[in-house]
């Protein structure tokens, strides 16, 4: 694990001139706003996603066909990944954490800086194993949060403070996933999907093959 310093960071995306040309109409990240600034105190998140080969030595008659154990684990749902990280004394992180995990504190876009690259992070068609991308780090020494699979988040899905953006499933209905991730095929790929602050979301109970986990822990 890697401790993430105390201090403050930017949560969110600015509605300027670069982010608007840079974003489609579609994928504005209206729920990713408005940026402010966030003072968290310092907790530990895992350098890497959880392994295949970890997940199986907690749930031993796992069976999923995989080229590399070291690949992250996927196709379990938040619930499952909740246990995992209990059972070793840590637990999800939030979608705070997370994202200051991967931003930084310069307000960057991406772990390697503010433009995209589609070369500097697994968003292909087949995952990788973990810690394949040397690019993929984050300013603390964090692993894949750019690409490979996305994230489960311990928090649910709200609106962020002083947000005027409304949706019907803020509350306790889905859970808020983080990262870009692999595509099987290159239909429906949008590198505004990758931006690190874009917020996803999911029913906790569903499982997705592009979806995985890390674990975090609180330093006191």
């Amino acid at each position: 694990m890697i401790l993430i310093p105390e201090g403050e960071f930017t949560l969110g995306v600015f509605p300027d001139e670069k982010l608007i040309q840079f974003m489609s109409d579609m994928t504005l990240s209206l729920n990713a706003q408005p940026a402010q600034k966030v003072y968290m105190n310092d907790f530990f998140i895992d350098r890497n996603e959880v392994t295949y080969e970890a997940f199986r030595r907690f749930k031993p008659k796992l069976e999923y066909t995989v080229k590399d154990p070291l690949e992250p684990i996927r196709g379990v749902n938040w619930y499952e990944a909740d246990a995992y990280c209990l059972w070793l004394n840590k637990r999800l992180p939030t979608e705070i954490e997370w994202e200051k995990a991967a931003r930084g504190t310069d307000d960057r876009l991406f772990v390697w800086g503010w433009e995209f690259d589609k070369d500097k992070a697994s968003f292909g068609k087949q995952v990788k194993s973990t810690g394949h991308s040397s690019d993929d780090t984050s300013p603390y020494g964090i692993q894949d949060m750019n690409g490979n699979v996305s994230e489960w988040t311990s928090s649910w899905y709200q609106p962020y403070p002083d947000s005027t953006y409304k949706d019907k499933l803020f509350g306790k209905n889905v859970k808020v996933l983080r990262g870009g991730s692999y595509h099987k095929t290159e239909h429906g790929f949008m590198k505004e999907f990758t931006i690190l602050p874009y917020r996803n979301f999911a029913p906790p109970k569903e499982r997705f093959w592009d979806t995985g986990f890390r674990c975090a822990k609180s330093s006191v």
